[in-house]
């Protein structure tokens, strides 16, 4: 019974001990709940200041975007336009490559028709040539009878 009570005194010193820290926490809890009220007003015009930083922030963005989103269809139509004029230059290159070439045909055929000709003339003139060699032989001969 004895070691019974003496349990007893170091189970209430104990107690007493945990009631004493019990209370500071309690103190503490309630210090901390009273400057967080306090607080609550700073925290929340804090937490309005990132707000509308944030704002400005997307507003920002936004009007890049829109300008990007602009340039983007002003360079889709430029590049319609080039693809348009690239396909029109290619159309007139096959023209042109067309005209050429009908034009290429056209000096050769020349080409060969002047050779003709060339042989024609020398073949003229050789007969020419002969025949007034013939004839002027003639003359000769009747002028001297």
């Amino acid at each position: 019974m004895k070691a019974n009570i003496e349990q007893l005194k170091k189970d209430t010193i104990e107690a007493k001990s945990r009631q004493s820290e019990a209370s500071k926490d309690i103190k503490r809890i309630e210090k901390d709940m009273k400057d967080f009220d306090s607080n609550k007003d700073n925290k929340l015009a804090e937490l309005q200041s990132t707000l509308n930083a944030l704002k400005k922030t997307q507003i920002k963005n936004s009007v890049s975007v829109k300008t990007l989103q602009k340039e983007l269809q002003s360079g889709r139509l430029e590049a319609e336009q080039a693809g348009a004029d690239f396909g029109a230059a290619q159309e007139q290159l096959a023209e042109v490559h067309s005209t050429l070439k009908a034009q290429e045909d056209e000096v050769q055929d020349l080409r060969q028709e002047q050779a003709q000709v060339k042989v024609r003339r020398r073949y003229s003139n050789t007969k020419l040539g002969t025949l007034t060699s013939v004839t002027g032989s003639s003359r000769h001969s009747t002028s001297m009878s």
